[in-house]
């Protein structure tokens, strides 16, 4: 699919871009990010393209060097001596691109491809 600037490419590009200062300019973000950076070797760049809160935890779809799908959920607890949260991976995946493309609607396409071109620019840029 080639990506033609459109006014919905432009959001996603915005929305991602959201995604991207969150894994690696936030300290809530910074879990995947370490998550990520023990997992993948050469890892550089990351975006998530689907977010899903739970009572408990979250659920995260990224895209990693623009190569490779990776779904990680996270467990929140609260240490009841400290009444800190505390943020765990339970599980970690990670599958194809192309795998993970074929079940997706055209609208997902779209934004799985602007994140791809972001990831792109990134790695092009190191």
């Amino acid at each position: 699919m080639k990506l033609k600037g459109t006014a919905t490419e432009e959001a996603y590009r915005a929305e991602l871009q959201r995604t991207y200062d969150y894994i690696f300019n936030t300290e809530d973000g910074r879990i995947l990010h370490q998550t990520i950076m023990e997992k993948v070797e050469d890892f550089q760049t990351a975006y998530i393209i689907d977010w899903i809160p739970d009572q408990g935890g979250d659920f995260f779809k990224l895209i990693v060097n623009g190569e490779m799908l990776v779904l990680i959920e996270i467990e929140e607890e609260i240490d009841f001596l400290t009444k800190d949260i505390i943020k765990k991976v339970i599980s970690y995946e990670s599958q194809s691109i192309k795998t993970y493309k074929k079940e997706l609607s055209k609208t997902n396409q779209i934004k799985l491809e602007v994140a791809i071109d972001l990831c792109q620019t990134d790695m092009n840029k190191s």
